[in-house]
């Protein structure tokens, strides 16, 4: 992905507060060739956000905002935001945004609570990186995106189940992610359809619980 260049929107449409905007899949709305320049709100769709061409950080949902670097001027731009469907934002200039802050009480609240919640879920990653294994550090991502209350007994996951991409947003080789994930399946609370992750919440609560019990969590020396 980190070698695919930036692409002009489909569709552009302006609006009181920023512009309205549609990017078509596997396009790169930020990277290092077009760093960010604008602060953007995901409409629909799903974005990937990489710190670098070897990190995976989040992946985006509708009502996330990203791009927020944009303030941080003169900074050497490091992230790469690539829509993995087709997706529109409402991309805001800083004066636009700050505007909008003064005058919208709810929109400003909603942007610094999405943020906080990001920033939350990084202070997670990071604790699991330094305190956790492989094993459990990947079953603690899939169940970070687990619906919290599902449907059904089966919930498919946001995410693109490639080893690959697996093993950028947890830490660990292809090779401990394609074990991991293989495990999971034997123990019968992960499914592979494809690129697709399906998973039987239950089946995964009860694995962590259990790895917290006998201790295969917690600060025990990591094994990559």
């Amino acid at each position: 992905m980190a070698g695919r260049v930036a692409h002009h929107p489909n569709v552009s449409q302006k609006t009181r507060w920023g512009r309205v905007v549609q990017f078509p899949a596997g396009t790169h709305i930020i990277d290092a060739v077009c760093p960010s320049r604008k602060i953007y709100l995901l409409n629909s769709g799903q974005v990937q956000l990489m710190s670098g061409p070897k990190a995976v950080v989040e992946m985006l949902s509708p009502g996330s905002f990203f791009g927020e670097k944009c303030f941080m001027a003169g900074r050497q731009c490091d992230q790469i935001a690539t829509p993995l469907s087709p997706v529109i934002v409402t991309a805001y200039r800083r004066t636009e945004l700050l505007h909008r802050l003064q005058q919208d009480g709810r929109f400003a609240r909603r942007l610094l609570k999405n943020l906080a919640v990001r920033m939350d879920s990084y202070e997670q990653a990071i604790r699991a990186f330094v305190t956790e294994r492989g094993e459990r550090r990947l079953a603690l991502l899939l169940f970070r995106f687990a619906p919290t209350r599902p449907a059904t007994d089966w919930v498919r996951l946001p995410l693109r189940g490639t080893n690959i991409e697996v093993a950028r947003m947890v830490g660990i080789t292809r090779w401990r992610a394609s074990h991991f994930l293989n495990q999971f399946r034997r123990m019968g609370w992960l499914n592979r359809v494809g690129q697709e992750l399906w998973i039987h919440r239950e089946g995964l609560k009860e694995f962590l619980d259990a790895t917290a019990r006998d201790g295969r969590g917690g600060s025990v020396a990591r094994k990559q």
